[in-house]
């Protein structure tokens, strides 16, 4: 009888995943290599690193940018794109997101974000990544091109990928296979919240330990990166140890996420001590660690500029004005929205941002250069400049505003990028229903 269950339980497991499998995937066609050079001619373009060119010219061939300017010439078998009262951007990047590890976050068979155990080091997003998505679609109509796509779960949740949000497969997609590290600080508060059954000396002595093992982990790491570069046996070698050599050896960013004071606090002595490339993630309280941060310099990727405050305490604005805060010392950072299909409003968390005090030219370099910058793919992405990927796109409209956001056409390294998703096909289905007589 058991087997009997067994064999109908591994049955229906096998239907779920394989009927979800297709129901979650999109059928957007990724978009063909660059045949041919293309010019977008009349633009406003942000360029990001030269600023902004009212009515300018970009080309691009094979992928790459040639071309910027207000007298460029056009190659005579060019195809011209005239964009004569709209906006040129690079590719928002989103720096830290679960896209294509996450489809529904209710149906656990849709979720591949986080393994067993505590300490992964080894783990890689790359492998994970489901590039037939629906959600992909979605965010890349808002202009989010690229996306670091960041394992989840644990102390060390694993190493995190650059991928562009088009292609056929993993392979062709990863624009930096291995982008990070991606990494929990442990817990340093105290609370006294009803649910919480321990006493407050109970939770420090827990933090202390927590800490303590955190700090072993990296320590042993560091002694076998240093005794690797003598040479290991093949028997001495450890699949975790040798997937943490990076940090030290290659200057892989360690993205440590950090949202209180204390955390963040800790988190910068601890990448001073071990000497890393470190970044802070989340940090709603590094507006309380700014000289820290500028003098140790540290990013902070900002997540969530849409959400409530952290305190009772707090404005109402504090989630909006953090951004200021950090553009106003110095301080680079850029926008995440955490999750998956959160994404998609990346531009616009942006955009209430601006709103809250931060300058325009900041708020969409957050997006773009800065991004790039922090995950050492500056030379390649985040700013419209010669011999850079033609990974752009054009808009109607401004695209940090949700009233006038409107692509109309998006390229992903000179690919000709499909703007529609289930979302715009529904959309345009019920609104004939009215068009009909």
């Amino acid at each position: 009888m058991n087997k009997i269950t067994n064999y109908f339980g591994v049955l229906i497991a096998l239907l779920f995943i394989s009927t979800t499998s297709v129901g979650f995937a999109h059928d957007e066609t990724p978009g063909a290599l660059q045949q041919k050079p293309i010019a977008l001619i009349n633009a406003r373009i942000y360029t990001i690193s030269q600023g902004i060119i009212p009515s300018g010219t970009v080309v691009f061939d094979k992928g790459k940018i040639t071309a910027v300017g207000q007298n460029v010439q056009i190659p005579a078998d060019a195809e011209v794109i005239n964009c004569l009262g709209k906006l040129v951007y690079p590719g928002f990047i989103a720096p830290a997101s679960t896209i294509g590890l996450v489809e529904i976050e209710a149906v656990r068979a849709t979720r591949d974000v986080s393994e067993v155990g505590q300490y992964n080091p080894n783990a890689k997003a790359e492998v994970a990544y489901n590039p037939e998505s629906e959600i992909i679609p979605t965010v890349r109509s808002n202009g989010v091109l690229i996306a670091n796509v960041i394992p989840d779960g644990g102390v060390i949740a694993g190493r995190s990928s650059l991928m562009q949000l088009d292609g056929w497969t993993r392979e062709d997609i990863a624009l930096k296979r291995v982008s990070g590290m991606s990494v929990r600080f442990p817990q340093m508060g105290v609370f006294s919240a009803p649910w919480m059954r321990k006493s407050a000396d109970e939770q420090r002595r827990d933090n202390e330990k927590r800490l303590q093992e955190f700090y072993d982990y990296f320590h042993n790491a560091k002694m076998y990166s240093d005794a690797a570069k003598n040479g290991l046996t093949e028997n001495s070698k450890d699949i975790r140890m040798e997937a943490m050599r990076a940090i030290f050896e290659e200057n892989l960013p360690v993205l440590i996420e950090a949202g209180e004071e204390k955390q963040i606090r800790g988190a910068i002595t601890f990448i001073q001590k071990f000497n890393l490339r470190g970044v802070i993630v989340g940090g709603n309280d590094s507006w309380k660690c700014i000289d820290e941060l500028r003098e140790a310099n540290i990013p902070v990727i900002i997540q969530k500029v849409h959400s409530v405050p952290w305190r009772d305490e707090q404005g109402y604005d504090a989630c909006f004005t953090l951004a200021t805060k950090l553009a106003t010392a110095k301080i680079k950072f850029a926008f995440s929205d955490g999750g998956s299909w959160q994404q998609r409003n990346l531009p616009f968390e942006a955009g209430t941002a601006i709103a809250f005090g931060l300058p325009e030219n900041d708020a969409v370099r957050a997006l773009t250069l800065s991004p790039a910058e922090i995950l050492g793919v500056a030379d390649r992405v985040g700013s419209i400049e010669v011999g850079k990927d033609a990974t752009l796109f054009v808009s109607k409209g401004n695209a940090l505003d949700g009233l006038t956001n409107s692509l109309e056409y998006a390229f992903i390294q000179g690919r000709v990028v499909s703007l529609s998703s289930k979302q715009t096909k529904l959309a345009k289905k019920y609104r004939t229903r009215y068009q009909q007589k």
